[in-house]
């Protein structure tokens, strides 16, 4: 953990057991053996009185009916939509705005960046951006100008007007690099920016999650004869008690990392990730 203004090593955070994940080969690993059709966009949920069946209707003019259906389909989910109606299912922003990127960078910055970890890194400003840099893949480990690296740089967003268009976007991170310490100016200077928004990295965790526990939940009801109704009220119970966690959690972290003052009473900064391990 560094500050982002200085440069100054604020506090070393031992996680030993982080991985980082190629998202596309990931993707492509768990999708394999999958019938898996893209570009497909709901437009309506039927369900008969008895609920025995649900049919997905999509935009192009196909469907889909089957006995259970799952909406794993995103934050703007047209799942929850239809099953909550617009209001009760649209999103609550938060006052942090982000940009995000995937790049290479010149030999000497990159070889710069990862000596600072191998991993990757974390630098909070007192005026409040917060910079994110891990490494996402390694083509040529001799080269470091083929190296990838992902990128994150966030800000309170209250003060000002939220940027709109591709230009707008690229405009507020400038600037905000420009305040950052070496080697972080250079690195947040060479690459062009998108949109994105600020999270807890917990995402893929809670999505694996979610994952092995509906698979739980079924098979309690194919291989033990457990009512499926039954079985999918208890995974629902538990993953909406460990979703509303970890959303407001992440919301609260996210204000947080971007208030000087915050940041500096948190028990990380105060007493290290690896102690308040220990403690919970």
């Amino acid at each position: 953990m560094f500050n982002a203004q200085t440069g100054e090593l604020l506090m070393e955070m031992p996680t030993p057991n982080a991985l980082r994940l190629n998202r596309s080969r990931f993707r492509a690993l768990i999708a394999e053996g999958l019938d898996i059709q893209y570009s497909k966009r709901l437009s309506s949920i039927a369900c008969p009185d008895d609920s025995s069946s649900v049919t997905a209707r999509f935009e192009d003019g196909t469907a889909v009916t089957g006995n259970l259906l799952i909406g794993a389909d995103g934050a703007n989910s047209r799942v929850r939509e239809s099953l909550l109606g617009p209001s009760k299912a649209g999103l609550k922003p938060l006052p942090v705005f982000g940009c995000g990127a995937v790049e290479s960078l010149p030999a000497e910055i990159s070889r710069k960046i990862r000596d600072i970890n191998d991993l990757y890194f974390v630098a909070y400003h007192p005026e409040g951006p917060c910079a994110f840099m891990a490494i996402h893949d390694v083509p040529d480990a001799s080269k470091p100008e083929t190296w990838k690296w992902m990128y994150s740089l966030t800000w309170p967003d209250k003060d000002s007007p939220t940027p709109a268009g591709p230009e707008a976007i690229r405009q507020n991170w400038l600037s905000r690099a420009e305040k950052l310490a070496e080697p972080y100016r250079s690195a947040y200077l060479a690459i062009a920016p998108t949109a994105k928004i600020w999270y807890r990295g917990q995402g893929l965790n809670n999505g694996i999650l979610d994952a092995a526990y509906i698979c739980r939940a079924l098979n309690t009801h194919c291989q033990d004869g457990k009512p499926i109704t039954e079985a999918l009220a208890v995974y629902e119970k538990e993953v909406q008690e460990r979703g509303r966690a970890a959303v407001i959690e992440s919301g609260r972290n996210s204000v947080m990392v971007h208030d000087w003052e915050q940041l500096k009473q948190s028990p990380v900064f105060n007493i290290g990730l690896e102690a308040l391990h220990k403690a919970s």
